[in-house]
């Protein structure tokens, strides 16, 4: 009897591969598809492609829990005067929840996903393609979520992946271009989005900046539409650069770029792949602040079951406050993750 695979779909390259390719590897594909936009241009065009295949095909309306668990945490991160990485949040509260709750449903014994990660014994490792690797926005995932994960992707390049759904018979799918933003924004900078949804918001504007001794030098558009490292947006005679955000005086405080280098951070918020007795201190661990960070390695310090202090060989630049990062082991699986909580 055929394993049932529930695989997240939509009109993207990789979701297609993933479940073409599972399909030839003796899976009974289902595939699902969430509507988390008001306008799902793209619906009726997988349900054909599904046709197409013999992939049983279902959608459920999602936008309701999407703007309650995913949306809002994005909209409140910023106006607290955090940096959130909401893919992280997202694939482990929604997407791949969802994925396990509709399994369940359908009678599907494992979920899958087009991610760029491996997975082995319930761990997520690097995938095999560096550069798209996206273990880092699954870090956040439960044992119980990563036992039913298929990642097919993990071990294929890129333009694998493109020509395999080329060779397919899906040319204009594998030569869409790829979208970096946020899928919820449609293209709109999030500082625009936020406004739009929060106008209120405007009463930021002529927020001070500062130099190191707080001495003003210029006005801002208001805290949450700055980030540390960033330097474009702000009217200055001279090019500087944000090194730290004072929310609660909405006050950016700015300085060289040599500034907004730091090499102490500590993380709250803790994840644990595995067992924190395979976490050992004073050890250097491959370490990633962001999602196409190569790593850096940093020395772990202190760890326990709600905190972590990391100190890295370099400098790292524009860490900042509710920013992911994750930890690997020698074989590059994942190890833990968290949340900047301050940085030095």
């Amino acid at each position: 009897m055929q394993n049932r695979v529930l695989v997240g779909l939509s009109l993207g390259v990789d979701s297609l591969a993933t479940a073409l390719k599972l399909k030839t590897e003796s899976f009974y594909v289902v595939g699902l598809y969430f509507k988390i936009h008001e306008q799902a241009t793209d619906l009726e065009k997988v349900r054909s492609i599904c046709e197409e295949r013999g992939i049983e095909f279902h959608f459920v309306d999602l936008q309701e829990e999407f703007q309650s668990k995913v949306v809002a945490n994005f909209v409140s991160s910023y106006i607290k005067g955090l940096t959130p990485n909401i893919c992280s949040l997202c694939n482990a509260e929604f997407k791949i929840e969802n994925l396990l709750k509709y399994a369940e449903k359908f009678s599907c014994d494992f979920v899958a996903t087009g991610h760029y990660a491996r997975i082995n014994n319930s761990l997520i490792g690097i995938a095999k393609d560096s550069w798209k690797d996206q273990s880092f926005m699954l870090y956040r995932l439960s044992e119980k979520q990563r036992e039913k994960l298929l990642l097919p992707l993990g071990e294929m390049m890129k333009d694998e992946v493109k020509e395999y759904v080329r060779l397919n018979g899906y040319e204009e799918i594998a030569n869409k271009r790829e979208s970096f933003g946020l899928c919820f924004t449609n293209g709109k900078h999030y500082s625009d989005y936020l406004l739009e949804r929060h106008p209120e918001l405007k009463e930021f504007e002529n927020g001070k900046v500062c130099d190191r001794n707080f001495q003003q030098i210029g006005s801002h558009k208001g805290f949450p539409f700055y980030t540390i490292g960033q330097y474009k947006g702000l009217d200055l005679k001279e090019r500087l650069y944000i090194n730290r955000i004072i929310a609660e005086e909405n006050m950016l405080i700015v300085g060289e770029k040599s500034e907004c280098y730091f090499s102490t951070l500590r993380l709250n918020s803790l994840v644990f792949s595995q067992n924190i007795e395979n976490v050992k201190l004073n050890t250097q661990y491959l370490t990633k602040i962001r999602g196409k960070d190569e790593g850096n390695f940093a020395t772990l310090r202190e760890i326990s079951s709600n905190h972590s202090i990391i100190e890295f060989s370099q400098r790292v630049f524009a860490p900042m406050q509710g920013q992911d990062v994750v930890v690997y082991d020698e074989n590059n699986f994942i190890l833990f993750g968290g949340r900047i909580e301050s940085f030095s």
